[in-house]
């Protein structure tokens, strides 16, 4: 029944939501049933935002290039904002009347769009298949929303006051960089490739194998994962480390590679906790949308740039990493 309510969903969508608006019933049908309490989802409802933020987004895109193009024709006139769009093109510069509309970035024009099309090739997977097994964190828009919408499940379902959780972070041993790639070729009603299951007989599809580029230590090394979606929590993949980088022999930080600037973060599990009080040995690395380590306060309360504290094992004392001014980033300039 749940099949057929998905795919009479995905109809409804493509029948009448052309136009860049997706109904309620039609998000609450693919993305998530109702609990015994007859709760639907937070992330369903973080998912709908999320849509229609990226919808004012590519409405506004689509606008100004539609103008731009008459204009170039001699159609309307060339205003001052068409022509600050015109001269960010030949600079390879964001447009700041989408710049304005958008999620914080410091990449070019051409990272910019490729980095657009990630996101929304993320958010159409979503709603077409449902939840990933991993969620690409850096591919929201408002990503604080996520976490809160993570806590409020958590919450709801054991009765706890949302105030007091808080994310115990654990790494584990799993790159998730392929999976972002996957998403421009899958179709409708497909998993990624590293999402698919194993066949009849036990064994991992091939299309299965996440290949994990290590350290120069484990050349190249291949490993052969299959990625459990948790009971409590959401698994998250995508983030960057910047001026540090991870030790996979030891599972902890550790001090930046010769020539590297940005290393990958391994997948992490966000396990909501009820009065959680983070080891004193573990790193509280700020994570950061951008690379510039400043941000203004919100009419939300949220910073624009920051979003959460992420405690990282360590061997290392915090005012080692704290001196080195580590953080974590969702992306990188360019």
């Amino acid at each position: 029944m749940i099949v057929t309510d998905r795919k009479c969903a995905s109809l409804n969508m493509e029948m009448f939501c052309k136009g860049g608006y997706i109904s309620w019933e039609t998000l609450v049908y693919i993305t998530a049933e109702p609990d015994i309490k007859d709760h639907i989802n937070s992330l369903t409802i973080v998912l709908m935002q999320e849509t229609e933020r990226f919808n004012k987004l590519l409405i506004i895109i689509k606008t100004s290039l539609e103008q731009l193009k008459k204009a170039i024709k001699g159609f309307v006139v060339m205003s001052e904002e068409l022509e600050n769009v015109y001269n960010a093109f030949l600079n390879n510069h964001v447009p700041e009347l989408w710049a304005r509309n958008a999620y914080p970035s410091l990449k070019s024009l051409a990272s910019w769009v490729k980095d657009l099309i990630m996101r929304c090739c993320f958010i159409d997977n979503w709603i077409n298949n449902g939840p990933p097994k991993s969620f690409w964190l850096s591919g929201f828009f408002f990503p604080q929303g996520f976490l809160t919408g993570t806590l409020q499940n958590f919450a709801r379902k054991y009765n706890q006051p949302i105030d007091h959780l808080s994310f115990k972070f654990i790494l584990l041993p799993y790159s998730r960089e392929e999976a972002m790639e996957q998403l421009r070729t899958v179709k409708k009603g497909e998993t990624i490739p590293m999402d698919q299951n194993p066949d009849a007989k036990g064994r991992i599809n091939s299309l299965t194998i996440v290949l994990m580029q290590e350290t120069e230590r484990f050349n190249k090394l291949l490993i052969i994962i299959k990625l459990d979606v948790p009971d409590e929590g959401v698994l998250v993949h995508g983030l960057y480390m910047d001026g540090f980088a991870w030790d996979w022999d030891h599972m902890t930080v550790g001090d930046q590679l010769k020539g590297q600037m940005q290393a990958n973060l391994p997948v992490m599990h966000m396990d909501p906790r009820l009065d959680y009080e983070p080891d004193l040995s573990l790193y509280p690395a700020p994570l950061n949308k951008t690379a510039a380590r400043a941000g203004t306060l919100s009419t939300t309360g949220h910073s624009t740039n920051f979003v959460v504290t992420v405690h990282l094992p360590s061997s290392n004392t915090q005012d080692y990493w704290i001196a080195k001014g580590e953080a974590l980033l969702c992306q990188i300039s360019d």
